[in-house]
């Protein structure tokens, strides 16, 4: 492999390493429509 290769492929699991991390370290929030309350994210059914 030559040293080009070498970097980009370092380029990409440095980050995917970092959007792991971020992941791990703060987990998604969902917004609801009244005010500035953070709820956590929930499933969704759809009611027919």
């Amino acid at each position: 492999m030559d040293k080009y290769t070498k970097t980009v492929l370092t380029v990409i699991a440095f980050a995917l390493v970092l959007i792991a991390t971020q992941n791990a370290i703060t987990p998604a929030k969902a917004r609801g429509d009244c005010g500035n309350a953070d709820y956590n994210p929930c499933y969704v059914r759809l009611v027919k």
